[in-house]
């Protein structure tokens, strides 16, 4: 039986737009992020249990410099800062003092990433240490 040429050609533009579609969707899952604001008042940690690849409101401790992180109820440890990457989290940083409003997610079950306004994407393994106190 064969194909008539007009019923391949409508299978090949559906396909086409199925790719188009997909490409968008993917396009949305990059889109920029919103810069956040510190509030004191109103410190942003993430859920217990963070859903893999959403991006939560997160306000990371800075204080002894960005190298742990607690998050969906684990110690993080810093494993490497992407210098060569932009962040998704559109604007510049603004000051607030020991804490670096940012978002997180879970890129896996043992990997986290924090981006934030103006500074290299960062990526988190799970900590096989405590955190030493800063001096």
């Amino acid at each position: 039986m064969k194909t008539p040429r007009s019923t391949a050609a409508l299978f090949i533009a559906a396909l086409l737009l199925t790719g188009c579609t997909l490409a968008a969707a993917d396009d949305d899952r990059s889109s920029a992020l919103p810069a956040r604001e510190f509030g004191m008042d109103s410190l942003e940690t993430g859920p217990r249990h963070p859903k893999q690849g959403k991006w939560y409101p997160y306000d990371m401790l800075a204080h002894c410099g960005i190298k742990f992180a607690t998050f969906g109820g684990r110690l993080w440890q810093l494993d490497q800062i992407h210098t060569n990457s932009r962040s998704r989290v559109a604007g510049e940083q603004e000051p607030a003092g020991n804490y670096v409003p940012g978002y997180m997610a879970l890129q896996g079950p043992d990997a986290a990433s924090f981006q934030a306004a103006g500074l290299p994407p960062t990526e988190f393994l799970p900590a096989k240490d405590e955190p030493p106190l800063c001096a």
